[in-house]
């Protein structure tokens, strides 16, 4: 079983700055035509100060790798099993953020191959102003072995 002192580990704070091209490259991924995403235009056209970020971007921002490993969860399979994301505000091109990542739970439930641990982890996006942006919440099914 994962170890329960994990619950409220954080990760130090990570500044980011939104840019235009990693918008466009994950609209093209996930197939998303939506022009806000691509076109500065039709972005502004419709409120936003530059180009916006589709809805699954924070899942790229919660991609601490560093912070996970300092979790030692050791070589066993790591699935992810849910994410939600909640909005403060769109995240948009020049966007500069204060990403933080903690850990929110432990637990251990039965699974069809025996005892599996999840893990529930919780990352922050703020605004340059301090002002709450996101947070996903991502939960992970690790396999014992």
């Amino acid at each position: 079983m994962l170890d329960k002192n994990l619950i409220g580990r954080e990760s130090e704070p990570l500044e980011v700055e939104v840019e235009k091209g990693a918008i466009r490259r994950l609209a093209d991924a996930i197939g998303d035509a939506n022009p806000v995403h691509s076109d500065e235009e039709a972005a502004r056209s419709v409120g936003f100060a530059s180009l916006a970020a589709p809805l699954t971007f924070p899942a790229l921002l919660a991609l601490n790798e560093r912070f996970r490993h300092s979790l030692d969860l050791g070589t066993r399979s790591l699935l992810l099993g849910e994410e939600t994301i909640e909005y403060g505000r769109p995240i948009v091109a020049g966007d500069r953020l204060t990403v933080k990542s903690k850990v929110a739970d432990v637990q251990e439930r039965a699974g069809t191959s025996g005892a599996t641990d999840v893990l529930i982890l919780e990352t922050e996006g703020r605004g340059a102003d301090g002002a709450f942006v996101f947070r996903a919440r991502e939960t992970f099914i690790l396999r014992r072995g």
